[in-house]
C-alpha cells in the first residue's frame, strides 16, 4: 500500500470510496437477489394460502350441510319418517301398498334434502339392515341391495359410534376413490335398535372442479385424517417437484388436510425480472454516487473529520456536544441528521433509565408478594403446633389440610401430578368434612402408571365440591367419594364417584348433551355451570378427544367420568380457575 502515497489525500479518499462501494455492492448484490427471490416467494405462497382457505370454507360449508342431513335424518324425532323407518327396516321390495306409503315419505324428505345440497351433487341414500336402498337419488333404484364393495368398505364403521359422522372411501379400482362417504347409524329412540344406515357420498368431480384453479403447475390435493388422498388436481410429469413452495389448511370438522405446492421451476421467471429491476435500479444509483463522488471527495472531507470528532467527544462523555448547521445543503442535512441522532439517543438513555428504575420496583413489589403467602402459612403453622401441643387434634389436623390448600393455591398456575392431586383432594375433603360437619370417607385408587401423569392442577376439584356441595345436601349417613384411574387406547380415564342423591334420569341426560356441547347455553345462569366449565376446560386444553360425562351410580349417587388423551410420558397444560355447581 505505499504507493497510495505518491497520491494526495484528495485523490487517496477518492480510491477509497470505489474500494468501499465496489465491495458492498457485490454483497448487496447476492442479498438483493435472495431478498427478491424470498419476498416472491412469500407473496405467491400467501396467495396460494388464500386460495385454500377459500376452498376450505367451500369444503366446510359442504360438511355442515351433510352435517345438517345426517342429523336430520338420523336424530329424527318426526313420527311419520320414524314409522316409515321403522315399517321399512327389514323390507326388501314394495310388498304392500304400505310399504310405497313410507318410501314416498322417505323420498320427498331427500328431495328436499337434496335439493339443499344441489350444488355439491351430493349421493343421500338410506340402507336397511338388510342392505337394501330405502331411500336415495342419483341412479340406485330403491329396494336395490348395496354392491359388495361398498359393503366391503363400510363394513370398517365402528357401529357402537352414533353420535358423530364417519367418513371412508369408496373406490372401484382407480387410485382416488369415486365417492367420500359419511355415514351415521340410524337408532330407534324407543328401544335402540338400529334401523339403518344414512350415507352421504361427496363425488370425485366436486372435488376435482373445487380444486382447479386454472394453474396447471399449481398441485392441490386433499387427503383424509388417516393420509390417503381423496383429490388430486394438477401439476405435470415434467413438473420440478425439488422443495416445492407449500401451503397447508387443516379442515378441523374432518381432520382432512388441504395442500397446495408450486415447484420452484414456475416462479423462476418472477424472480429473474424483479431481480433485473432491483440491480438496474441500483446500479444507477451506484453509478451517479460514484461521479459524485469524485467532485464532492474534498468537500465531504471536512464535516466527516467534524462528525468524527464529534463522535469521540460523545463517546467520551460529552452528550451536550453538537455539529453547528449552515446552508441548506446536504452536508447541512446530515449535520442535522446527526444532531436529532444524538437527541434521539439522549432520550433512548433517559428511557432505559426510567424502565431500569421501574423493573427495580415491580422486582420489590414481586418479592413482597411472594412474602404475603409465605406470611400466613407460617401463621397457620403456628396455630397447628399451639392446638396439637393443646391436644386439639381435629383443629390441628384441618389447619394442616388448609395449609396444604393453600400451598396448592399459591402455586394454582403449576402443573401436578395426579397423586399429588389425589392428596390435595383429600385434604380438600378433610376441611369440607369439619365446614359441613359430615364424616366424608374419602378414597383413591391409582392404576400403576398413572401416579406420575400430569394435570392442570385444581382440574378435579370442582367435581367433588359438586359432591359435597349438591350430592350430600341430604346428609346422607355415610357419605363417600371415590377416585378410580386407568389407562385405556391411549387415554387416561379418571372416574370420581358418590354415594349421595344422585339425579333424575332426564337431568342426567340433558346434563351429558351440555357438557358435550350438543345443547347450547342457557341465557340466564343455572346449576351446572362448574362442571360445564370443567368440560369446555378439558377441550381448550386437550382437543376433541376429551370430555368429561356423566351418569348414575348404580350404588346411588352420581359418576363423572374425564378422558383425556395421553401425548407422551407426562400430561403437562396451562390451568385456569372454573366454578363449580350442579
Amino acid at each position: 500500500m505505499q504507493w497510495l502515497s505518491r497520491f494526495s489525500y484528495h485523490r487517496r479518499l477518492q480510491f477509497s470510496f470505489l474500494a468501499l462501494i465496489l465491495l458492498p455492492f457485490a454483497a448487496v448484490t447476492f442479498w438483493s437477489y435472495q431478498s427478491v427471490r424470498q419476498n416472491v416467494s412469500d407473496k405467491i405462497l400467501r396467495t396460494n394460502e388464500e386460495t385454500i382457505t377459500v376452498i376450505a370454507n367451500q369444503i366446510e360449508k359442504t360438511i355442515d350441510s351433510i352435517s345438517f342431513a345426517s342429523l336430520y335424518l338420523s336424530e329424527t324425532y318426526d313420527p311419520e319418517v320414524l314409522n316409515s323407518l321403522r315399517y321399512l327396516t327389514n323390507a326388501e321390495n314394495f310388498g304392500d301398498y304400505k310399504s310405497y306409503i313410507h318410501q314416498a315419505k322417505l323420498k320427498s324428505i331427500g328431495g328436499i334434502l337434496t335439493i339443499q345440497t344441489l350444488d355439491a351433487d351430493l349421493e343421500i341414500i338410506i340402507v336397511n339392515r338388510n342392505n337394501r336402498i330405502i331411500m336415495g337419488n342419483l341412479d340406485r333404484p330403491v329396494f336395490s341391495k348395496v354392491p359388495d364393495r361398498f359393503l366391503q368398505e363400510s363394513g370398517r364403521l365402528n357401529l357402537g359410534e352414533g353420535t358423530v359422522l364417519q367418513w371412508f372411501p369408496y373406490r372401484e379400482s382407480a387410485s382416488v376413490p369415486e365417492y367420500y362417504y359419511a355415514a351415521r347409524f340410524i337408532f330407534d329412540p324407543r328401544n335402540h335398535e338400529k334401523l339403518g344406515t344414512l350415507f352421504i357420498g361427496i363425488p370425485r368431480h366436486y372435488f376435482e372442479n373445487l380444486l382447479d384453479t386454472g394453474n396447471a403447475s399449481v398441485v392441490l390435493s386433499l387427503t383424509d385424517s388417516a393420509g390417503e388422498t381423496i383429490a388430486v388436481r394438477g401439476g405435470s410429469e415434467a413438473a420440478d417437484r425439488k422443495k416445492p413452495l407449500r401451503s397447508e389448511v387443516r379442515i378441523s370438522r374432518t381432520g382432512w388436510l388441504l395442500a397446495s405446492e408450486l415447484p420452484r421451476s414456475s416462479i423462476d421467471s418472477h424472480i429473474n425480472r424483479e431481480f433485473l429491476v432491483s440491480v438496474s435500479v441500483f446500479g444507477v444509483f451506484f453509478l451517479a454516487f460514484l461521479v459524485l463522488s469524485m467532485f464532492w471527495a474534498g468537500y465531504m472531507n471536512k464535516p466527516i473529520s467534524l462528525l468524527r470528532a464529534s463522535v469521540k467527544q460523545y463517546v467520551g462523555g460529552n452528550r451536550d456536544v453538537r455539529i453547528p448547521v449552515k446552508g441548506k445543503d446536504e452536508v447541512a442535512m446530515l449535520s442535522a441528521a446527526f444532531n436529532q441522532m444524538l437527541e434521539d439517543i439522549n432520550q433512548l438513555l433517559h428511557q432505559v433509565e426510567s424502565e431500569q428504575e421501574e423493573k427495580r420496583r415491580l422486582e420489590l413489589r414481586a418479592l413482597s408478594a411472594q412474602i404475603r403467602p409465605h406470611f400466613l402459612l407460617n401463621t397457620l403453622n403456628s396455630i397447628k403446633v399451639n392446638l396439637l401441643m393443646a391436644g386439639d387434634t381435629t383443629h390441628g389436623a384441618m389447619i394442616d389440610a388448609l395449609m396444604k390448600l393453600q400451598r396448592a393455591y399459591v402455586h394454582a398456575d403449576q402443573p401436578i401430578q395426579l397423586a399429588e392431586e389425589c392428596a390435595i383432594l383429600g385434604s380438600y375433603v378433610q376441611v369440607m368434612q369439619v365446614r359441613n360437619r359430615l364424616d366424608i370417607a374419602f378414597h383413591y385408587r391409582l392404576e400403576p402408571g398413572t401416579e406420575e401423569l400430569e394435570l392442570p392442577r385444581l382440574l378435579l376439584q370442582p367435581v367433588v365440591e359438586n359432591a359435597i356441595g349438591h350430592g350430600f345436601s341430604a346428609r346422607p349417613d355415610h357419605p363417600r367419594i371415590e377416585l378410580e384411574s386407568r389407562l385405556s387406547g391411549g387415554m387416561l380415564e379418571i372416574a370420581i364417584s358418590d354415594n349421595g342423591r344422585g339425579m333424575a334420569e332426564e337431568a342426567i341426560k340433558r346434563l351429558s348433551r351440555r357438557l358435550s356441547g350438543a345443547e347450547p347455553e342457557l341465557p340466564q345462569p343455572e346449576k351446572g355451570v362448574g362442571l360445564i366449565n370443567t368440560a369446555r376446560r378439558l377441550q381448550v386444553l386437550y382437543g376433541y378427544r376429551s370430555r368429561l360425562t356423566a351418569a348414575a351410580n348404580p350404588d346411588g349417587g352420581m359418576i363423572f367420568t374425564f378422558y383425556i388423551p395421553v401425548t407422551g410420558s407426562k400430561e403437562v397444560s396451562s390451568h385456569d380457575d372454573g366454578h363449580v355447581d350442579r
